[in-house]
């Protein structure tokens, strides 16, 4: 377990990183250290190690860290942990709600970089970028005489086609605001978002079943939670056109993966493009990575300077709001703000 640590004189908090891939913590101190907080940084992740560092910590900042209900109970001082992204499936948020701690995430951090990333996987797929790449590098350009072009059929045209849109919060909305530049019909799927607030997007919401059978783009921008995991299986893969893609920038377990395999490798559906995996990183005999019809990316969709500066800078600000007795900005478990301390 390594540790590296930045006290103030006389700390009135005690906050903890548990991991995060920015070892030195120096910007989350700047902001803390206004409240008089101390912050101590670590890289750990398993049980009885978060157990140590979370005990005695009045606020605690968590990237990939296992925060389970074992971790929460042995809780002393903690007032709230904060998820250092947009998902917060790494916590147990039941457990933090029974003992008065708050949960907070960062859901607006990478809004546009996610966005962007989709559009990217989008137009790779259907103008068949890395397949044409392979065909210049390769040699292939012109084979036994036929254009290039020929080997790559079909290739899309994006202004007849339906895109689907799972998750219509903040990233959803930036990825139709995208589409609609290329001219697609634009539908969308999620059970917490009012009809007009889609129509103000041109957006039609459908309910799932619909949106996978009328779309031939599949765009997968919802968290993952007990509700999302396993969302699209082998009934709902088996309910899109065969023409039809889906892209997942959001969390690899969102899709049952070994459904997908076999979808694609039957051709259920053309293809899928894909920034997050069940297993990340995967092994290297992972049958995904075998499949010819898929475009990986190393998640890294929301990935982009900036935003890994208002990452740690929006998660340390929303431990330095709590901890000064303000209101956060972005409560996960609400129901805790209302409980006396």
């Amino acid at each position: 377990m390594r540790v590296s640590s930045m006290r103030t004189k006389k700390p009135r908090f005690n906050v903890v990183i548990t991991d995060s891939e920015w070892p030195d913590g120096k910007l989350e101190q700047e902001i803390l250290e206004k409240i008089g907080a101390s912050v101590k940084h670590f890289q750990t992740y398993d049980t009885q190690g978060l157990k140590e560092i979370t005990r005695a910590a009045d606020g605690i900042l968590v990237d990939y860290g296992n925060i389970n209900e074992e971790v929460i109970t042995n809780l002393t001082r903690a007032r709230l942990i904060v998820s250092c992204g947009v998902g917060y499936d790494n916590i147990d948020v039941n457990a933090a709600t029974q003992k008065g701690v708050l949960v907070c995430n960062v859901p607006d951090f990478m809004t546009f970089e996610v966005a962007d990333h989709t559009i990217a996987l989008v137009l790779a797929m259907i103008r068949k970028i890395t397949w044409a790449d392979q065909l210049v590098r390769t040699g292939d350009w012109s084979k036994h005489g036929t254009l290039a072009w020929r080997e790559l059929q079909p290739l899309g045209h994006m202004d007849d086609m339906t895109a689907g849109i799972v998750g219509f919060g903040r990233i959803g909305r930036q990825v139709a605001e995208r589409l609609h530049s290329f001219h697609m019909k634009i539908v969308a799927s999620d059970p917490y978002v009012p009809k007009q607030i889609a129509a103000k997007q041109h957006v039609e919401l459908l309910d799932l079943k619909a949106l996978l059978k009328k779309s031939d783009v599949v765009c997968l921008n919802t968290l993952l939670s007990k509700e999302t995991y396993h969302l699209i299986g082998e009934k709902e893969l088996r309910s899109m056109k065969p023409t039809a893609i889906i892209v997942n920038t959001s969390r690899g377990r969102v899709i049952d993966q070994t459904a997908l395999v076999q979808a694609l490798r039957r051709r259920t559906i053309a293809g899928a493009a894909l920034d997050v995996l069940e297993s990340e990183p995967p092994s290297n005999n992972d049958e995904i990575l075998t499949l010819q019809n898929v475009i990986f990316t190393p998640h890294i969709g929301g990935v982009s300077e900036r935003s890994s500066i208002n990452l740690r800078k929006f998660a340390a600000e929303e431990i330095r709001r709590v901890l000064s007795g303000q209101q956060p900005k972005h409560p996960v478990n609400p129901s805790v703000l209302t409980k006396p301390h």
